[in-house]
């Protein structure tokens, strides 16, 4: 690696001063949440704790609309109240920390550029996020939100791949919350 090319996180750098964390509401993706809280404690950052909900989409059948299909305002109403519970996991961590944190949620299918557009919006320096690590055919078929982040994102983007047991350890507290992992 080139020397030039380092960058030196400082613990008082005015430029990593607001991190975006998003998160799926997996456990995967909340174990790296509560990573970033600790660097962003490290760092004296604020974070801007984010979920991206997928819009909402009549299903068209051959029949019609099925009956039992929620209402676009039913979904959002539900979706919401989902991702608010997977947010106030991170932010209780952050706040239990004394790191300032906000919680944004918002309704788009691309999900990398909701994400970059985010972190624009709420002026983050940097973007703090999980990923499984696929490469090969899995990640070419799957995608990877991180990696269309990565290409996306005209700011630092951290990519953390969480151990075994800081999943176990995520799972466990969505556990205590009452939210299935």
């Amino acid at each position: 690696m080139v020397a030039g090319n380092v960058v030196r996180l400082a613990r008082n750098d005015p430029e990593f001063d607001t991190m975006l964390v998003p998160t799926d509401g997996s456990a995967l993706s909340i174990a790296a949440a509560l990573k970033a809280v600790l660097f962003a404690k490290r760092l004296q950052a604020r974070l801007v704790a984010f979920h991206s909900i997928p819009v909402y989409r009549y299903p068209v059948y051959v029949g019609g609309i099925p009956f039992e299909y929620p209402s676009e305002i039913d979904y959002e109403t539900q979706c919401r109240a989902i991702a608010d519970r997977y947010l106030d996991l991170v932010a209780n961590a952050a706040t239990a920390m004394g790191v300032p944190v906000s919680k944004r949620i918002e309704f788009n299918s691309a999900t990398a550029q909701a994400i970059v557009e985010a972190a624009r919006r709420e002026n983050c320096s940097m973007i703090f996020m999980g990923s499984h690590g696929r490469g090969g055919l899995s990640r070419a078929f799957l995608g990877s939100v991180a990696l269309k982040a990565l290409t996306l994102a005209q700011i630092p983007v951290m990519v953390d791949r969480p151990t075994p047991d800081e999943i176990g350890n995520a799972e466990a507290l969505m556990r205590e919350n009452a939210i299935e992992p």
